[in-house]
């Protein structure tokens, strides 16, 4: 087996799979799962002192998987499903939710794992900083601020996740506050609904943040046709594999403004290729929830499996190699057009003649001539008759190979 070891903000872990706070580290015999798992860590369900965040938990978590048509399909869904649902934070009192992670972090020792506390006040940023303390007298070594919960945004007058993570000013404020009451490494979980998710990691990073997890789920809304109503009653949180270039974009976007900054990437992750596809984009370890409460914990072994595969295949020396490298190669708009030009050419051996590629040029490039189709010197080579081609007979040529 490869290397799969990696330094996150100075802690250790053995791989870089990491079970989301979610259903999934729920209490601790849920962490327990995941560390038997392979895991190399896990974010903890999130404390709250909002008894109507925990409420939400006990009373009104509701979850669907759905198809490409944003309806429930029992045991047919897409590799690309939407996973749309409802839920809380912590049910726990703190003190109790105390006991919990104390058991999941000596379980964790056991097996060379890392236990991420997570906290989400309503009480502003002195509450932040006592939810911190409380994780951080249980032993834990980092703790994720959840400013991206979607839920709080639906609720009235719960000023917690999403609802600060939007305000520019109240997750710096916090974050401040947290900064100041522990000593352990803090990490943001941000919001995706915000217009810069850069500038928001620098400016949480000026207040004091450690780390950023990029990023949490959309609030969104899926409508039942034939009973003329919202599914799951009305609004809810909707994320799934469909999403995972949204999150890649945040992650690489900051990656690149920020290069040392340590950044977990979330929301999106369905398999190991795709744990490489955040690393890659510049995540150091990565949180998945979604896929392994459709497949179950054991699915965890299967994509670290997978991860050890390529990077075996790949003769890495470390995970280390791979951070980032494609967020790097990324070009801006300016540097791409100044590439050399691209053109479609047509393999004729290939070619049927069916039309196809000359129907879909919205350029009028591709035209038939005495029988056949042919390419002229219009071409822009923008790709599109290459994706619709049935019989995969065209290609772009040209330009750059990076």
């Amino acid at each position: 087996m490869a290397d799969l070891s990696i330094e996150f903000y100075a802690v250790r872990f053995k791989n870089p799979v990491i079970a989301a706070s979610s259903e999934l580290t729920l209490n601790a015999a849920n962490m327990r799962r995941c560390i038997d798992a392979g895991v190399g860590g896990l974010v903890a369900k999130t404390l709250t002192d909002s008894e109507a965040m925990r409420n939400q938990t006990r009373k009104n978590s509701k979850w669907r998987f759905l198809n490409e048509k944003h309806r429930v399909s029992p045991g047919k869904l897409p590799r690309e499903f939407f996973f749309y649902g409802r839920s809380g934070l912590a049910e726990e009192e703190p003190a109790e939710w105390a006991v919990e992670l104390k058991e999941a972090a000596a379980c964790a020792e056991e097996h060379d794992a890392v236990v991420i506390g997570s906290a989400a006040s309503s009480s502003g940023p002195a509450g932040w900083a006592e939810l911190a303390k409380i994780i951080e007298d249980c032993g834990i070594p980092l703790i994720e601020l959840n400013f991206g919960c979607p839920h709080p945004s639906q609720m009235v007058g719960e000023k917690t996740g999403m609802v600060v993570g939007q305000d520019p000013e109240a997750p710096c404020e916090a974050m401040a506050a947290v900064a100041g009451a522990v000593s352990i490494p803090v990490i943001t979980k941000l919001t995706p609904q915000v217009t810069d998710m850069v500038e928001m990691s620098r400016r949480v990073r000026e207040a004091g943040a450690s780390a950023v997890t990029l990023t949490n789920r959309f609030v969104g809304f899926t409508v039942d046709i034939e009973n003329e109503r919202p599914q799951l009653y009305g609004w809810a949180g909707v994320g799934g594999p469909w999403i995972k270039p949204l999150s890649l974009r945040s992650v690489s976007k900051t990656h690149v403004a920020m290069p040392d900054l340590p950044i977990t990437g979330s929301n999106g992750c369905y398999d190991g290729n795709e744990i490489l596809e955040f690393m890659m984009s510049g995540a150091r370890i990565v949180q998945m929830c979604s896929a392994v409460m459709l497949k179950g914990y054991p699915y965890f072994t299967e994509v670290i499996r997978q991860v050890d595969a390529f990077v075996e295949r790949k003769e890495y020396q470390s995970i280390d190699q791979i951070v980032g490298i494609a967020a790097r190669k990324a070009l801006t708009y300016d540097e791409i057009m100044a590439l050399p030009p691209e053109k479609a050419e047509i393999d004729y051996d290939l070619c049927v003649d069916c039309g196809i590629c000359a129907e879909r040029c919205y350029y009028h490039s591709t035209r038939e001539s005495d029988g056949r189709y042919e390419v002229g010197d219009t071409c822009r080579g923008c790709g599109l008759c290459s994706t619709v081609c049935p019989e995969a007979a065209v290609s772009i040529v040209g330009g750059r190979v990076l």
